[in-house]
């Protein structure tokens, strides 16, 4: 059963992004130009489950990966459901439309459309719920979901906006479960 079935969409697709030749986007454009390119540090966050396993393999915890996992291929569906909608060209495509040249890590996970960041809202998602399983290692898990959101900056896979809307729909995929009373 997807535990996400029942997560109503509608009150997010009029969070419509940034229009692709608007001052906002040259803006994010810009942004992500000056930012320096760390490929190693892109391709280590790319694994989301992977890294907060690592946490919890520091700490001598056990992790959860079978429920992790359903967790973010849950979620993905969601995720999907909206950067189909939305259907924002990557930062790469837009530039090379507005004539600006622009760098960028290529991954296999840079496939989709770029809003929402998939990897921002299931990171957020994620170290969410960890956190309420190992409060403890709350601080941990955070500061895990933005590294990975960061990443996705860094490799110019997505616009700063692309990773504010995920975080805030991993954010709302949370409380979806908590208000259905899920337990890790």
């Amino acid at each position: 059963m997807n535990l996400f079935k029942d997560f109503d969409t509608s009150q997010l697709i009029n969070r419509t992004p940034p229009a692709n030749n608007s001052l906002q986007t040259f803006k994010e454009l810009k942004q992500l130009k000056s930012m320096r390119i760390d490929k190693d540090f892109v391709v280590e966050k790319d694994n989301i489950i992977k890294n907060f396993e690592k946490i919890n393999k520091k700490f001598g915890l056990n992790f959860p990966n079978k429920k992790i996992t359903k967790l973010q291929d849950d979620s993905s569906k969601i995720i999907k459901i909206l950067k189909n909608y939305f259907n924002r060209p990557r930062p790469k495509e837009i530039a090379a439309h507005l004539g600006i040249k622009i760098k960028n890590t290529d991954l296999k996970s840079m496939k989709t459309p770029s809003y929402p960041s998939g990897h921002s809202a299931q990171s957020k998602l994620i170290a969410n719920v960890l956190s309420d399983k190992f409060p403890q290692l709350k601080y941990h898990y955070q500061k895990e979901a933005d590294d990975i959101s960061d990443s996705r900056n860094i490799g110019r896979a997505h616009f700063q906006s692309d990773s504010s809307f995920g975080k805030e729909l991993g954010d709302r995929l949370y409380m979806h479960l908590k208000h259905k009373g899920y337990v890790l």
